[in-house]
């Protein structure tokens, strides 16, 4: 849920956009029904009264929680920066061609690099700085 929490944009009414390294937005960016579902979870969170205090982090940026709590930690999978998400998988059964087929552009399906289950096994702690990021051990789930 905190995660979703800061796709809020908090200098504009909306998403955050996505920022490429050059500094340009990309348009490739979450669809409008993704919008509507983190719009849906964070009222569902919201709704069901949480204590603030478990939020009040959300107010500040990173030079301020850095100050603050002498650093930012949090859980994240091993295969940072990715993450779990949906993959495209060839089906087994290949779907019939109407007509000749010509004109018809085939791209070959690419190989997952990354895992597609994940477990527990898979978090770890991982230190966040201005400029960079590290592991600082494995997470075990009590």
């Amino acid at each position: 849920m905190i995660h979703e929490l800061y796709h809020i944009d908090p200098d504009h009414s909306g998403i955050r956009r996505i920022e490429r390294q050059d500094g340009t937005y990309s348009a490739n960016c979450h669809g409008h029904q993704f919008f509507e579902q983190v719009a849906d979870m964070v009222t569902t969170y919201v709704e069901s009264g949480p204590d603030p205090a478990v939020y009040e982090f959300l107010r500040h940026d990173f030079d301020a929680l850095d100050a603050r709590f002498g650093g930012v930690v949090a859980t994240t999978f091993r295969t940072f920066p990715s993450f779990p998400q949906r993959y495209i998988e060839r089906a087994a059964l290949q779907p019939a061609c109407d007509g000749d087929g010509k004109g018809i552009l085939i791209e070959p399906l690419r190989p997952n690099q990354l895992p597609t289950l994940y477990s527990e096994r898979d978090l770890q702690l991982r230190q966040f700085c201005k400029k960079t990021s590290r592991p600082l051990r494995e997470f075990r789930a009590a």
